[in-house]
């Protein structure tokens, strides 16, 4: 059996919440009297950019959900933009955590 590292524990954060975002969004309007999930940290405004490259839109997601994890005073630390970026080159090369990503992108685009 492998160790889990500190980078595995992140994608299993990471891909929980993905998965709880894309579950909660479910391709239906919010009823009446429920509040929308609002996007994380201006990573809708990013979203409806149109010429944004995927993997900053990708990358931004990630520092977006381990900043809600976590806590924004992490934000400016340089070990904390190392990890997210680790996290984001992980999640790029696992097609599974990469299509979940984009999925939760998508629906954050306007129609």
């Amino acid at each position: 059996m492998e160790p889990v590292s500190s980078a595995d524990h992140l994608i299993a954060v990471l891909r929980r919440r993905l998965l709880e975002r894309t579950q909660a969004k479910g391709g239906g309007r919010p009823e009446a009297g429920k509040q929308q999930e609002k996007a994380p940290s201006g990573l809708d405004t990013l979203a409806a950019l149109q010429g944004a490259e995927p993997s900053q839109l990708r990358r931004a997601c990630v520092q977006a959900l381990l900043t809600e994890q976590f806590g924004a005073a992490l934000i400016n630390d340089a070990q904390f933009q190392q990890i997210v970026s680790r996290v984001s080159d992980t999640i790029a090369a696992d097609p599974q955590a990469s299509s979940l990503i984009d999925q939760v992108i998508a629906q954050l685009r306007p129609r």
